[in-house]
């Protein structure tokens, strides 16, 4: 097949084709900066903000469980009150330069990286009170800049372009960026397993040797990757320098994003349905297989892989598709639409036998194309109401939306999982029986595969309220753009007028 003048083009000068771009579009290595920015991001978070820490602090610290649970329950109240003041703080500082979010990804990646590796050094303290003191302000201190960053880096997808497609571009490659970065630290799990007869884990180190060089790869040279967005250009600024200052006013101001709050009502539905994930349900069934068993866990490794890639694929190409669908909304109702009807059909099927786990699992994947494209959809729309709050106030809220919009994530997973936690009892979960080999009892056998996929199914339904009053068409879209354009045009005369 030949190829066309412009793919030629392309081979010969790489490096024009990733400078250049058409009138109003945002430059690929823009595109690629956010793109490996968010992998750095989603590789240092999976590890540090994720349950990796938490079994370090067990493994390796020898801390009691307890004593770790403890710990790290105070970290979501703290994200409660440092989330919305990083936000404030954003949105009420602007650089010399003019810029207010790329600087502060500049000043902190390095400070952000080296703390969250060393959340991952032992430095053998003999203090059980030393131990969970150092693991505490070190965390907290990490968290704090790690909430600046990823407020900067979201809030850098409403600031990149005045024009919402452009926007969704952006938000289109950070997303492939957090995909990808969150495959890197679950390569952890293999590597910590401890021979018997050794004491070692994976080449001959200690789970302690290991947690350091992952800490390394994955916190500090992952972190690192923060910088590849220092070079994003803001193209949208706040025309108004002497907007409000009150902190408290300054997040009020959320009020007027009606789209944000139906995406936090959304979220908080979402939350509140019984739920429980696969691992528990898969770890209770087996298959004969080749004259012995399999454990239906071992299967669903493999075809959740699969059943992964046409979502992924579907990424590549959604800003196209959110195009061809018509709305940004009907992507999002698309997608909780297919997630109901899917897991309907999932737990009709069952998973008594292999062919039925495998039908189960194509269901997945039709599931997930569709809903790979939800979470570009849900964050442009979300770096889209910028805009919306910019043309109603006058003030751009790209510190506070993020940072309330990170903070609702936060607390939803925290909710989602006090609700399995609830489920499991409802189902009469019992950990002993895991640990002894013994199947759960008869209630868990009844109900486990309907609370697996028919909570969340239940939820998705309720899901659909906040989606449907959600009301931004293209024609407002097309209206706040235009008025925008014209404040900042007459901003910029007058600044030039009096300079």
């Amino acid at each position: 097949m030949a190829l066309t003048e412009q793919q030629r083009d392309i081979i010969r000068h790489p490096i024009r084709w990733f400078n250049s771009a058409k009138e109003e579009e945002v430059p690929r290595k823009e595109l690629l900066g956010i793109l490996f920015a968010t992998l750095g991001q989603s590789a240092m978070y999976g590890m540090a903000g994720a349950n990796w820490f938490f079994h370090f602090c067990t493994n390796v610290l020898m801390l009691d469980p307890k004593v770790v649970g403890a710990m790290t329950g105070v970290f979501p109240v703290y994200d409660a009150v440092v989330d919305p003041v990083v936000g404030v703080a954003i949105d009420s500082h602007q650089f010399k330069d003019g810029r207010k979010l790329v600087p502060w990804i500049r000043n902190l990646t390095p400070f952000a990286a080296v703390t969250a590796l060393l959340l991952f050094v032992n430095w053998n303290f003999q203090s059980v009170g030393l131990k969970a003191l150092y693991c505490i302000l070190v965390y907290l201190i990490w968290d704090t800049l790690n909430s600046f960053l990823t407020t900067s880096l979201s809030g850098v997808t409403a600031a990149i372009s005045p024009h919402s497609l452009q926007r969704a571009r952006a938000v289109q490659w950070q997303d492939i960026g957090l995909t990808i970065g969150s495959f890197f630290p679950e390569l952890l799990l293999p590597m910590l397993s401890v021979k018997q007869e050794t004491g070692k884990a994976a080449f001959g180190m200690s789970q302690q040797q290991i947690y350091l060089l992952f800490g390394f790869i994955m916190c500090f040279a992952g972190g690192l990757l923060y910088l590849s967005a220092a070079g994003v250009t803001e193209r949208v600024r706040n025309i108004n320098s002497g907007g409000e200052k009150n902190p408290f006013k300054k997040f009020a101001i959320l009020r007027h994003n009606h789209i944000l709050l139906l995406f936090v009502l959304f979220d908080i539905v979402r939350a509140s349905a019984p739920f429980i994930s696969e691992g528990f349900v898969y770890q209770q069934v087996s298959y004969p297989w080749f004259g012995g068993t399999i454990k239906a866990g071992t299967l669903v490794t493999v075809f959740m892989i699969l059943a992964g890639l046409p979502g992924m694929g579907l990424k590549l190409f959604a800003t196209k598709v959110i195009e061809k669908v018509g709305s940004m909304k009907k992507v999002l109702i698309i997608a909780v639409v297919t997630d109901i009807v899917c897991r309907v059909v999932g737990w009709a099927i069952g998973i008594g036998t292999i062919p039925r786990l495998i039908l189960v699992f194509v269901m997945e994947a039709v599931n997930n194309i569709p809903w790979g494209v939800f979470g570009i959809a849900q964050k442009a729309l979300i770096a889209d109401s910028v805009d919306y709050v910019e043309w109603k106030t006058g003030e751009r809220t790209e510190g506070v939306t993020m940072s309330a919009r990170n903070l609702t994530v936060k607390l939803a997973s925290a909710a989602r999982r006090f609700m399995m936690g609830q489920t499991l009892g409802w189902l009469k979960y019992d950990a002993q029986l895991v640990s002894a080999g013994v199947q759960q009892g008869p209630v868990f056998q009844k109900w486990s595969w309907a609370a697996y996929k028919l909570g969340v199914a239940g939820g998705g339904v309720l899901c659909l309220i906040p989606l449907l009053l959600m009301k931004y068409p293209d024609s407002l879209k097309r209206q706040v753009e235009s008025d925008l354009a014209q404040r900042r045009a007459s901003a910029e005369g007058t600044a030039a007028a009096q300079s």
